[in-house]
């Protein structure tokens, strides 16, 4: 199925009934360039597969990872583990 016949929310529907997208899906599901989601897969930041050596695929769990992935804390998290720290440390 070709994604240039599909509008962006079909395509994103598909590749989560299909569990699974290639470089091109996956570039608009990451919302991310092709060349950058395909340079993301060859130096192993997104887990890929290349069943015939030529085409790449992404499992959805792990764009969903790539997209979760650095979690930022905030500041009242940060305030409570140094004052847990400081508290237990002492």
């Amino acid at each position: 199925m070709s994604v240039q016949n599909n509008s962006v929310e079909e395509t994103i529907n598909l590749i989560k009934l299909r569990g699974f997208a290639n470089t091109v899906e996956a570039s608009l599901y990451l919302s991310l360039s092709i060349h950058y989601v395909r340079r993301l897969g060859r130096e192993k930041e997104i887990p890929s597969y290349k069943p015939n050596g030529k085409c790449m695929y992404f499992k959805v769990e792990d764009l969903d990872n790539y997209l979760l992935s650095n979690k930022r804390v905030s500041k009242d998290k940060i305030m409570e583990n140094a004052t847990k720290y400081l508290f237990y440390k002492g």
